[in-house]
């Protein structure tokens, strides 16, 4: 069983911690007289500090999650949602998730139940997708069900994960990004939205952050066929059927 995965992610709100960020910002070194760092706080904090905030998006310390989408082999992408702006929408989100994961990968037997093995596919998925999903379960105190902390706990060649960055090569000047995969392949692209666009997107228009999202999994679902050459017979295979 395959589960495609992809999250989207926010920056901080914390008032407090953004504002310990601020004091943090520092004119740089060639600035020596008080009155040119003063000028050259005056017209880069705001600037330099949006630039920090921005990057929390990135840390699962810091940042939160806005959505989960996910699909099982080639069903139905699925996604859950922050919903609306609160730590308890994260957690309540994270708890939806784990268990719906749980209902689709048990199967009941007579004696109990059993788990189906899966296989974690997402882009960067070891990098970034898994980790920041653990570190937002381990904050909201949400114990991730088996078959994903075992995907969690993983090495990125072990089986419980497939990330088809490092598919394509796992040395790391020749990685490529999603959207460089899709021109290769002839899969359509991201278009006119992309990652960074998503932090002032979901304020306004959430939907949009999540059909992206939705895509992204559609996205990695074809990639990672093509990657593992599914659904294409050599000819001796045709000879032999």
């Amino acid at each position: 069983m395959n589960i495609y995965l992809d999250i989207e992610t926010l920056p901080t709100t914390d008032a407090l911690l953004i504002a310990e960020m601020a004091k943090t910002i520092t004119a740089p070194g060639q600035y020596k007289k008080q009155d040119s760092i003063d000028a050259w706080l005056a017209d880069n904090r705001e600037s330099a500090l949006k630039d920090i905030v921005a990057k929390t998006s990135f840390d699962g310390m810091y940042g939160r999650i806005a959505c989960i989408c996910y699909a099982i082999d080639d069903g139905e992408i699925y996604s859950v949602d922050l919903g609306c702006d609160g730590p308890g929408d994260e957690k309540l989100m994270l708890e939806r998730f784990y268990s719906h994961v749980f209902d689709l990968t048990s199967v009941s037997h007579y004696s109990g139940a059993t788990t189906v093995p899966a296989t974690f596919v997402g882009h960067n998925i070891a990098g970034f997708d898994l980790p920041f999903l653990k570190h937002r379960s381990i904050i909201h105190g949400v114990r991730p069900v088996p078959v994903v902390a075992k995907a969690m706990a993983a090495k990125p060649w072990g089986g419980e994960i497939a990330d088809t960055m490092l598919m394509w090569s796992p040395e790391r000047e020749k990685r490529v990004s999603m959207d460089k995969l899709c021109r290769a392949f002839g899969i359509p692209g991201k278009g006119d939205f992309d990652g960074s666009m998503v932090a002032e997107t979901w304020p306004v228009d959430p939907q949009k952050v999540i059909d992206y999202c939705k895509a992204d999994v559609q996205r990695t679902r074809e990639i990672y066929k093509r990657l593992t050459f599914a659904g294409m017979w050599t000819e001796m295979e045709r000879i032999e059927a």
